[in-house]
């Protein structure tokens, strides 16, 4: 589908852009603190997602990592979302709705610290952004499939991740690692120099331009460099970002033994 339109209104046109998630996450209601592009585009990558996952997220929140989740699994895939408060699940479920995604996520009001993500062996993939992360944890190693998969949770304090760690750690959870994201978006400016001190004698002319009454007439304004630097107001610290892998799960050693005593020991007819 085209990515934008223009509609002529008199002498004015407008370009009208399609929604995107990095549009939504920069004009959705904020009900809560929100994860922007920078971090998303790293947690999608980390998952691991592709077409035709399956991911749990909680909490919802106001949605912004949700709709990047969706758009990453596909149609093929599902994003199955868990909020703790009631008011805000509704909201997010209006709008998911809106947005045409309900046959991609599911939205629910569930508070999995105690009441677990309601899914067992199918997920590739679980984000958390919680405050006690480490509660949801063990609920976790049972909803992921056969084949494992990764683990995200995201946390504003260094205290919350040692605790998440640990428990992550103590569930079996393999590659655990924690990454803090810092933005720096640099601004380019012009400067100018005025032409009288430009050049070899450039200390005379300034001497002279002093003593002039009237500067003007000395010379004229030139683009001199361009000059870069990071922005002052840029974006610190947002959360830290934990990432872990649940190895494949393994066949109950009893099923194994049974498996090899039919193999070796066939029935007799």
């Amino acid at each position: 589908k085209q990515w934008y339109q223009r509609r002529v209104r008199g002498k004015m046109t407008m370009t009208i852009l399609a929604p995107t998630p990095e549009l939504w996450t920069l004009a959705l209601p904020h009900r809560t603190q929100i994860l922007y592009s920078t971090d998303i585009s790293f947690i999608c990558l980390q998952l691991d997602l592709k077409p035709g996952c399956f991911v749990i997220e909680s909490g919802t929140g106001s949605g912004s990592l949700t709709h990047a989740l969706a758009r990453a699994v596909g149609s093929t895939g599902c994003v199955h979302t868990c909020e703790f408060h009631q008011e805000r699940a509704d909201a997010a479920a209006k709008e998911f709705a809106l947005h045409g995604l309900e046959d991609t996520i599911t939205s629910q009001h569930r508070n999995v610290c105690t009441d677990g993500f309601g899914v067992a062996n199918r997920a590739d993939a679980i984000f958390l952004d919680l405050p006690c992360p480490w509660e949801a944890v063990p609920h976790a190693v049972s909803a992921f499939s056969i084949d494992g998969g990764r683990l995200c949770s995201f946390s504003p304090c260094i205290e919350q991740v040692q605790r998440c760690c640990a428990m992550l750690k103590e569930q079996g959870f393999k590659e655990i690692q924690t990454f803090e994201g810092i933005e720096r978006t640099y601004q380019l400016s012009r400067k100018r120099i005025w032409e009288p001190f430009v050049g070899r004698d450039r200390h005379k002319k300034f001497r002279a331009d002093q003593r002039s009454e009237d500067k003007a007439s000395a010379g004229k304004w030139i683009n001199a460099y361009v000059k870069g630097g990071p922005r002052k107001d840029a974006v610190g610290h947002t959360g830290y970002l934990t990432f872990a892998t649940m190895p494949p799960k393994l066949v109950e050693k009893d099923n194994i033994t049974d498996n090899v005593d039919n193999l070796v020991n066939p029935i007799a007819d």
